[in-house]
């Protein structure tokens, strides 16, 4: 009996041994002998660049264990943009490259739609409050005009909780206040502030900026949810100045309804002018009567 079951584990192991031999073997060889051609990188690409036809060619390489989405047609990366630094001899992956322009700033690549960013000049240490705006805040804006005696400070509706995108120094480098500078590094100074605002906003922020000082109030940082709620406040009184279908157009319009009317009534008053100057006195005094 033990001769028997000695016999058939033998058996098996032969059979064992050939099913290895002569099929799991040539199966693994076979994918590790198996090609296809793929998009290598030919030249150095730097971040942003966009991909010509002869910063990539198409070669032939083993397929065992490449990732299945790499590029196989030069068609695919010719035209797009490095969204990472490539290298000569790199494979291309979907997410190396980017069918839009890469921006160093990479909330400019977000930007909703209906809204603008626009940059505003800090004129003064304290107007950008101290140099210690960051990214995503929600900030308030004050007008200060000296020109205006009675109220040189004004409180704008428009401008309550406005979204910092980014802080710049004038160089135009990015400000990250978030880690202190090194040493020997010299700490960067704000020079202007980037939000995200509405057409109607940007209107407003080029006019303020032009006649008078910014001054820039924090609300709001690292909530949230608190920030959604203070731009959809800010939404709410942007909808009841200009309507549900606010835009730069409709902004146009109010104003340019306000100056004609102002016009309209500047001309009946120049045109009545003109016709009393013309009576004599009993006409005028008849007229008025």
């Amino acid at each position: 009996m033990k001769m028997n079951h000695r016999f058939l584990y033998g058996i098996l192991s032969i059979v064992l041994a050939a099913l290895i031999a002569f099929i799991a073997i040539p199966a693994v060889t076979g994918k590790a002998r198996a090609t296809c051609e793929i998009v290598r990188v030919t030249s150095t690409l730097s971040r942003g660049s966009i991909i010509s036809a002869s910063d990539v060619e198409l070669v032939e390489v083993g397929s065992f264990n490449l990732p299945a989405d790499t590029a196989r047609h030069t068609g695919d990366v010719i035209g797009t943009y490095a969204a990472t630094d490539l290298y000569p001899g790199s494979y291309i992956l979907p997410e190396m490259v980017s069918s839009q322009p890469i921006s160093s700033d990479q909330t400019l690549n977000t930007i909703p739609d209906g809204m603008v960013a626009i940059s505003i000049t800090t004129q003064t240490l304290a107007s950008g409050l101290s140099d210690k705006l960051q990214s995503g805040d929600i900030i308030r804006l004050y007008h200060y005009d000296d020109t205006n005696a009675l109220e040189p400070v004004t409180d704008i509706p428009e401008l309550r909780f406005v979204e910092v995108l980014s802080v710049t120094d004038a160089d135009g480098l990015d400000i990250d206040y978030t880690t202190p500078p090194a040493e020997d590094e010299e700490k960067q100074q704000t020079a202007s502030i980037t939000v995200q605002v509405t057409p109607e906003q940007a209107m407003l922020l080029t006019q303020y900026e032009n006649q008078g000082i910014l001054h820039v109030a924090l609300v709001s940082r690292g909530n949230e949810s608190l920030a959604q709620e203070l731009l959809d406040r800010q939404s709410d009184i942007l909808t009841g100045l200009y309507g549900s279908g606010s835009s730069s157009d409709g902004f146009l319009n109010a104003s340019l309804s306000d100056e004609n009317g102002m016009s309209e009534a500047q001309t009946d008053s120049e045109t009545e002018a003109q016709e009393n100057s013309g009576r004599t006195d009993t006409e005028t005094e008849y007229a008025e009567e």
